[in-house]
């Protein structure tokens, strides 16, 4: 009996020792974990700055290309204008050609008659 005893005893003492030796390499681990955590935190922080400064940027340039785009759709409708303009008086001008052409040919006639 004595020695069942003793025996009981042995085991707990040596699941009580695993149990402490697994519990500090556990607390280790973690305190390595926090480590890295910590580590990877501040970077995380200095992307996220790096990310906000580069949005601003991006904005502000964003702006930018839409104010201009704004000036070219403007220019882009008075260049329409122009060539609506400079269509309608080159018809105009052809027409005019056209019908000048038959009195042209009537006073070469009448020259040569002379």
């Amino acid at each position: 009996m004595l020695s069942e005893k003793r025996r009981v005893l042995e085991e707990s003492k040596e699941r009580y020792e695993n149990g402490l030796i697994k519990l500090k390499e556990t607390a280790e681990q973690v305190e390595e974990i926090e480590k890295i955590v910590k580590v990877k935190g501040v970077e995380a922080e200095k992307k996220k700055n790096d990310a906000e400064k580069f949005a601003a940027i991006v904005g502000v340039e964003k702006e930018k290309v839409e104010a201009e785009n704004e000036k070219a759709n403007i220019e882009a409708a008075k260049c329409a204008q122009i060539k609506s303009d400079v269509t309608f008086k080159k018809e105009s001008t052809e027409a005019d050609l056209l019908a000048a052409i038959p009195l042209v040919e009537e006073a070469k006639r009448s020259l040569q008659g002379i």
